[in-house]
């Protein structure tokens, strides 16, 4: 029985010491181990969880800025007399609850872009088709100077205009130099007081004051006895300081 007991404690300790010897030779060896124990399972994945918000955009990857906001927001700039230019979004919930209200009305709308020339003498306003996934555009204005507001909304096959956001109102610049002559002066008292105004330009020249160039008084004549040209700007005649130049 004791023979029999050293045996059978003799096998035990062999198949528990088996393993750390492979792994030990192996690290002598420099292999990777081959691990004998089994492999621990593998945590079952979480359930993906559902966004309460369907209209909130994906978040940034390495500190890139996000395509959308999550914002239903139109936006329009005057570019130049002529030209606006608007960019806009709104979140794909928002158009699907516009849907939603029209019912059967809502089949086969084109989402447009409609301009407003907002003036008390004209209430003239036109659509601009926008392809799938449009959120900018430029616009062509035929009247400088007047105010505009652009909408982003849904329109029927039988006209109906439904509004999904709205633009803020700015001023094309007037096709003609601009009227206000005005000059801001500034007087600086000292460090903390400051003295503006402003005053009006009858747009005379201002005539130059006498630079460098001109050494000697008016009516003078260069060296070689030439009398001097009179300057463009006004200047009295004398030497240059191109007379300084060698002759060649």
């Amino acid at each position: 029985m004791l023979r029999e007991l050293v045996e059978s404690t003799s096998r035990r300790l062999q198949e528990h010491l088996a393993p750390l010897v492979e792994r030990l030779h192996a690290f002598m060896q420099g292999r990777p181990a081959v691990s004998q124990l089994p492999a621990p399972a593998k945590a079952a994945p979480e359930p993906s969880r559902a966004r309460s918000d369907e209209s909130r955009p994906p978040a940034p990857v390495d500190g890139e800025l996000p395509r959308a906001y999550g914002q239903s927001r139109a936006v329009l700039m005057a570019r130049d007399p002529w030209w606006l230019f608007a960019h806009w979004e709104v979140p794909p919930v928002r158009r699907v609850e516009v849907l939603r209200a029209l019912g059967v009305e809502g089949e086969g709308t084109r989402e447009v872009l409609r301009v407003y020339e907002v003036a008390a003498d004209s209430s003239a306003s036109w659509d601009i088709e926008l392809p799938p996934g449009a959120e900018r555009t430029d616009i062509h204005v035929d009247r400088p100077g007047r105010s505009y507001r652009v909408e982003i909304g849904l329109r029927t096959a039988a006209g109906r205009f439904v509004c999904l956001v709205t633009s803020n109102l700015v001023v094309a610049p007037a096709a003609e130099p601009s009227r206000d002559t005005s000059v801001r002066w500034v007087t600086v008292a000292d460090a903390r007081r400051v003295i503006s105004s402003s005053a009006d330009w009858s747009g005379r020249r201002v005539p130059a004051a006498t630079t460098a160039t001109a050494l000697a008084p008016a009516g003078a004549t260069a060296p070689d006895s030439t009398p001097a040209p009179r300057s463009s700007e006004g200047l009295p005649a004398g030497p240059r300081a191109s007379d300084a130049l060698p002759v060649r």
